[in-house]
């Protein structure tokens, strides 16, 4: 950065050690994704008016020296070692973003990094892909008053997980029927336990990973670890049969996760700026701050654009333009070809702020 930009090493360096904190780049993340949602577009990224749309997915990157969370992965990084950086993306502004380890199961994260987000944006449905799926998630997220809508790839396979709360016989003469009944009162029987862990859940006093790996600890026939994938099974076939009954809503699950895709884009181009894709470390908690930094670049990146998108949307309402209205909602605030992301910067310029009225009143659009 010293030999592309107008800033001395030493500088940059003493900046690095006292300054970059995950404390202040998450309450800089934060400040930012608030300002994004309070611009007129962001309404227009939603799919709907019922709620928001999250989505959750990892993104590998290696790392230069080898630490204590990062592992082998010969698809993912050859030779060398790498770690995931998982996302919690709503209507295209990175909400949450934290470092776990390659070996790691993704699922076991979906709850902790939507209840710890710390904006003002608050999903109310949260996609993912099927590595987002294990036998608590349904119920977790329900408990919590959210859904859990996840990209199924096969849909034959997913009629297997389909339970009911009836005889099963009642259903012989469906189209679709369940392959088995769901143990209610076991359920019911362990309510209290259930209630204390969703409290513990609620007070942050245990994270969703720990609870699914003591729960994997106990044997099959623990009452407690059963009511809870029971119970798992309802919300996971009520979402299901939802899914197939609903096109909009297979739709607006598909569009969530390309939107995170999307995300991905923009974050390995900001991570290739330097040379390879991955975040340069000593240390698990330095490629943590790397990681966010890289954050808060794209999130300044998807405000820009945001904002520029903000001040068309006003000019077109202005016009009555209804054609280049339309347009304008899909546009994605997350494109970057007209940032110039390489090149030399320069910091210690005039102190000029960017006009983005001049940039829009000479744009023609539609």
């Amino acid at each position: 950065m010293s030999r592309t930009s107008d800033i001395p090493y030493h500088v940059l360096e003493a900046t690095y050690q006292q300054y970059l904190r995950q404390a202040s780049l998450q309450a800089a993340n934060d400040r930012i994704s608030n300002s994004i949602a309070g611009l007129p577009i962001f309404p227009h990224y939603s799919f709907d008016l019922e709620g928001l749309y999250g989505s959750v997915d990892g993104q590998k990157f290696g790392v230069e020296r080898p630490t204590v969370k990062a592992r082998h992965s010969r698809k993912y990084f050859g030779r060398g070692k790498g770690v995931v950086a998982y996302t919690l993306l709503c209507n295209h502004v990175p909400l949450q973003s934290w470092i776990i380890g390659a070996h790691e199961f993704e699922a076991h994260h979906v709850f902790d990094i939507w209840y710890r987000n710390t904006s003002d944006i608050v999903p109310t449905t949260i996609t993912g892909y099927m590595h987002s799926v294990n036998k608590a998630n349904f119920a977790i997220l329900h408990w919590f008053g959210l859904r859990f809508e996840p990209r199924f790839t096969d849909l034959e396979q997913q009629l297997k997980e389909l339970y009911c709360a009836d005889d099963p016989a009642l259903y012989e003469k469906c189209l679709i029927r369940p392959v088995g009944q769901i143990d209610l009162p076991a359920v019911v029987d362990e309510k209290t336990n259930i209630d204390q862990i969703v409290a513990t859940l609620g007070l942050k006093e245990m994270s969703q990973g720990t609870l699914i790996r003591k729960l994997c600890t106990y044997s099959a026939s623990n009452p407690t670890r059963r009511a809870i994938f029971e119970f798992d099974k309802l919300i996971r076939s009520i979402c299901t049969l939802r899914y197939l009954r609903d096109p909009q809503l297979e739709r607006n699950v598909h569009r969530s996760q390309n939107r995170i895709e999307s995300y991905h884009q923009l974050r390995s181009a900001i991570a290739q700026v330097g040379g390879k894709k991955e975040l340069t470390s000593r240390t698990d908690i330095e490629i943590e701050i790397s990681n966010q930094c890289a954050r808060l670049i794209s999130n300044i990146i998807i405000y820009y654009n945001s904002a520029i998108l903000s001040r068309l949307l006003s000019k077109c309402e202005a016009s009555g333009n209804e054609k280049a209205l339309a347009l304008l909602k899909k546009i994605s605030p997350a494109a970057w070809r007209h940032i110039h992301l390489n090149g030399h910067y320069t910091f210690h310029g005039d102190g000029q702020i960017i006009n983005l009225d001049a940039i829009v009143a000479g744009l023609e659009f539609g």
